[in-house]
């Protein structure tokens, strides 16, 4: 008597979105191997899936088009749920703006001073007279500013 080979289930799995996060790159490759489901979820609600192709395929491409009426919800469902989250989107996109300009601002700094310590030591150290220090110039030429 033969035994069918069956498929096995496909798993479920639930995790956070900061253990997502982490683990990115690793369940995308056991969702292809296994072809699990990992289910995201932000205090205990489901907020995405990453699931395999044949999913996707299986749901077929209306399940994904918002032309689709059924992908487009009613007046009082598209109604955000939390009012302030538009509120939170736009305060952090101006806390990533300001974190853009100080990287900037700090970024212009630390090329300013590696410049400086480099005048110092190419004038205690020319180039072609350290072997050591020409290796470490080397290394820092792609940083350092090419107006100087």
């Amino acid at each position: 008597m033969a035994i069918e080979a069956t498929k096995p289930p496909p798993v479920r799995i639930e995790l956070s979105i900061n253990e997502a996060r982490t683990r990115f790159l690793q369940l995308l490759r056991l969702t292809r191997v296994t072809h699990q489901t990992t289910v995201i979820v932000d205090r205990g609600e489901p907020v995405a899936a990453i699931v395999p192709p044949e999913a996707l395929e299986r749901a077929g491409p209306q399940a994904f088009d918002r032309s689709s009426p059924s992908a487009n919800p009613s007046p009082s469902q598209s109604a955000n749920p939390n009012p302030s989250a538009a509120g939170w989107l736009q305060r952090l996109e101006r806390v990533r703006d300001d974190l853009r300009r100080q990287h900037a601002t700090r970024t212009d700094e630390l090329l300013h001073a590696l410049d400086e310590a480099w005048r110092t030591i190419d004038t205690l150290r020319p180039p072609g007279t350290d072997r050591h220090v020409d290796t470490l110039r080397a290394a820092h030429a792609p940083l350092r500013r090419p107006d100087r």
